[in-house]
C-alpha cells in the first residue's frame, strides 16, 4: 500500500465514520438551547391571553363588589390563613 492509498482510506473512514458523529455531537449540545427558545416562544404568546383573563377578573369582581356580594377581604391578594376562610364562611352562612 502506498502513501496516496493509505492517505485515501484514512479520509473516506474519516468522512464516513466523523461527520454523523459530528451531527449528533452538534444536536445533543443544540437541543437545550432550542428548547428554551420554544419554550420562551411559547410564553410570549400566552402573555397576552394572561392579561386578557386578569383584566375579565378584575372586571367580575368589580361587579360582585357593585351587587354586595364580595367581602373586601376576599379580594385582597396574599395567601388565605385557615382562619381567614372560616371567618368568610361564617359570614357567607350568615347572609
Amino acid at each position: 500500500m502506498d502513501v496516496t492509498e493509505a492517505v485515501v482510506a484514512i479520509t473516506v473512514v474519516a468522512i464516513t465514520c466523523g461527520i454523523p458523529l459530528m451531527g449528533v455531537t452538534v444536536r445533543f449540545a443544540l437541543r437545550p438551547l432550542l428548547q428554551d427558545y420554544i419554550r420562551l416562544r411559547e410564553a410570549q404568546s400566552a402573555a397576552p391571553q394572561l392579561q386578557q383573563l386578569s383584566e375579565r377578573v378584575a372586571l367580575l369582581e368589580r361587579e360582585l363588589e357593585l351587587l354586595g356580594g364580595m367581602d373586601r377581604r376576599a379580594l385582597s391578594p396574599g395567601p388565605l390563613s385557615s382562619e381567614s376562610l372560616s371567618t368568610l364562611a361564617r359570614d357567607r352562612d350568615r347572609s
